[in-house]
């Protein structure tokens, strides 16, 4: 089985790195699908191939690391042996050009048990004859140390847009001091490390860094999956290379101890002077660490270090001397969060996000999230209610039936609801029953080439969300608002000038208003009416009797009736003022008109 393992992982790197991969991974996938393997494999498959072809994965890395899947689900399930046997020689793929050095495997004795063959466990019979004694351990076929990246060691990856790296540079912790001592005494005497903290709080980038600055580059470095079996990690070590570092990485320590044997295998490893390095969740740890939990009393041999969430002044210092703009984000949206929370949940936060835009029972919150990513991209950074959200979420397309009020609430729920427990697409502001999208989205919504921009209706609806219910920025919004749609105005969309117009309007700019509503009626006549009746609300009666007169002159009953109510309003408030001041005549004229039918609604401001 470990053979079939290691094979089908050498025919499925080179397929990750054939042009065919596209035609290649729905074999894969149906072939585990047909013999029942659980466990998203079929992420996993899209997931390595990804990694594969961006360089942060070697073809080692990914051989090893299916080999183990594959040998471990190989015994679990027996018909995926045929599968697997059925579809190698229908994919035509050569064998593999970089597979891990071939492990030979040394046993003595005569009896039937569990042993360690090429990185996984199965169950053999072995034979008198013993092995070569200059066979090599198993151990020193691990992968070195130095020829491994972060992610390969399960740090998350980041969002990253064009011309940057995979991860931002790692900035020193406070702790790094102390864990690089633990370790380098480890190395030479045995020993479990390990790094605690909360969820995101940047324990495995803080232990790779610690091992990397703890022992050397040739160090072998065994990286245990989730759900690993390490019963056979002694045997893979014993008669290794002991003038070379042997080093046992369990990322998040608690997804282990469930299986059976793990503490004493712990107990054995640093017995045997081998540095076990293990990371954990505060919440995690604690559980294990304290009561009658059968991994208690290795757990109480353990050295542990503890990386904060909240980083120090220092900390934020150095951080601040790198250049990356992750890292300058993370300083400036990050909100409650952490910064390695802030880098590591934005690419799921994002991902969820974004999936939501597809029409059903998310896509309401999806519209809610994006409004608010929309006000505090455009600087309205406190946070605001939900009529706020639901006014300009209704601006982005037009609802085919009514949303309730439950409706909204729901959607709400389900944005604002924290993620691994950290933070929530929306997350709560100061003030009772506010919220703010999280600093994440809209950190990469800023970057994000592709990202919609506001149109002149989503910009009425956060002005008016502004002006009620933040009123102190409504002018720094109307000033962005006008800046951005200013390119598309002078475009020539006629709908953007207009609202060029209200919006110089509403800032008091009366010389660009009369700009740009010029410019509307110069490209359709059709529009003198509206522009002069906007006009009359911004109390420019001249420019708005010229439009009207121009609307009345082509024919518009509509425009005939509001250029003589116009007159008549004006009149009456010119009579009006020449009374006031003892014009007898301008008094009976006044009075006359005051005894007619009038002319309807008032349209003129005094």
């Amino acid at each position: 089985m470990e053979e079939l393992a290691a094979s089908v992982a050498g025919v499925l790197v080179s397929a990750m790195r054939s042009r065919d991969w596209p035609l290649m991974e729905p074999r894969f996938r149906d072939c585990f699908e047909r013999a029942g393997v659980r466990g998203g494999f079929a992420g996993l498959l899209a997931r390595d191939q990804r990694l594969l072809a961006a360089g942060e994965l070697t073809a080692t890395e990914t051989h090893l690391s299916w080999s183990h899947r594959l040998s471990t689900r190989l015994v679990e399930l027996p018909e995926l042996a045929g599968e697997l046997r059925e579809l190698l020689p229908t994919l035509g793929l050569p064998e593999p050009g970089e597979s891990p050095t071939p492990v030979a495997n040394a046993i003595s004795g005569g009896t039937v048990a569990n042993a360690v063959m090429a990185g996984s466990i199965g169950s053999v019979t072995i034979h008198q004859e013993a092995a070569s004694p200059t066979a090599p351990a198993a151990a020193d076929g691990w992968p070195r140390v130095g020829g491994l990246r972060r992610l390969g060691f399960g740090v998350r990856p980041a969002r990253r847009f064009a011309g940057e790296q995979g991860l931002p540079p790692y900035v020193a912790r406070d702790c790094d001091d102390e864990l690089s001592v633990l370790l380098r005494q480890a190395v030479h005497h045995g020993g479990l490390v390990i790094v605690t903290g909360e969820p995101f709080a940047g324990k495995t980038s803080t232990a790779w860094a610690a091992l990397r600055a703890s022992v050397a580059e040739e160090a072998r470095v065994f990286l245990a999956r989730g759900g690993a079996d390490l019963r056979g990690l002694p045997d893979q070590l014993r008669g290794r290379d002991t003038t070379a570092a042997h080093v046992v990485w369990l990322d998040d320590l608690d997804g282990h101890l469930a299986e059976p044997g793990t503490p004493g295998v712990l107990a054995q490893l640093t017995q045997d002077r081998v540095l076990v390095l293990a990371t954990m969740r505060d919440e995690a740890y604690d559980k294990h660490r304290f009561g009658h939990h059968p991994a208690a009393r290795v757990l109480s041999v353990a050295r542990t270090v503890e990386v904060p969430t909240e980083w120090s002044e220092a900390e934020l210092a150095r951080l601040a001397t790198v250049d990356d703009p992750r890292l300058a984000d993370a300083v400036r949206w990050r909100g409650g969060l952490g910064i390695t929370q802030f880098l590591a949940l934005g690419p799921e936060l994002w991902e969820e996000w974004r999936r939501a835009r597809r029409a059903g029972e998310r896509r309401l919150g999806y519209l809610l999230v994006r409004a608010a990513i929309d006000f505090a991209r455009h600087g309205i950074t406190e946070a605001l209610p939900l009529e706020a959200f639901v006014a300009v979420a209704n601006e982005y397309e037009e609802q085919s039936e009514a949303m309730t009020d439950e409706a909204y609430v729901q959607a709400l729920a389900w944005a604002a609801s924290p993620r691994t427990g950290v933070a929530g697409l929306l997350v709560p502001g100061e003030e009772e029953e506010t919220w703010r999208a999280c600093g994440t989205l809209v950190a990469d919504a800023l970057r994000a080439p592709d990202f919609p921009m506001a149109d002149q209706y989503v910009w009425w609806g956060m002005l008016d969300g502004a002006r009620e219910h933040r009123p102190a920025e409504h002018e720094a919004l109307l000033a962005a608002a006008r800046s951005d749609l200013r390119a598309r105005g002078e475009a020539g969309d006629v709908h953007v000038m207009r609202a060029l117009g209200e919006f110089a309007g509403r800032a008091g700019d009366m010389t660009d208003a009369k700009h740009w509503y010029g410019k509307v009626v110069e490209l359709d006549r059709g529009n003198a009416l509206t522009v002069g009746q906007d006009l009359v609300e911004l109390g420019e009666y001249t420019e708005a009797t010229r439009y009207m007169e121009l609307a009345a002159a082509d024919g518009s009953r509509w425009a005939a009736s509001a250029l003589a109510r116009l007159h008549f309003e004006r009149a009456g408030r010119w009579l009006a003022r020449a009374a006031e001041q003892g014009d007898e005549r301008a008094a009976a004229t006044l009075a006359h008109l005051r005894s007619g039918p009038g002319m309807g609604p008032d349209t003129v401001k005094e």
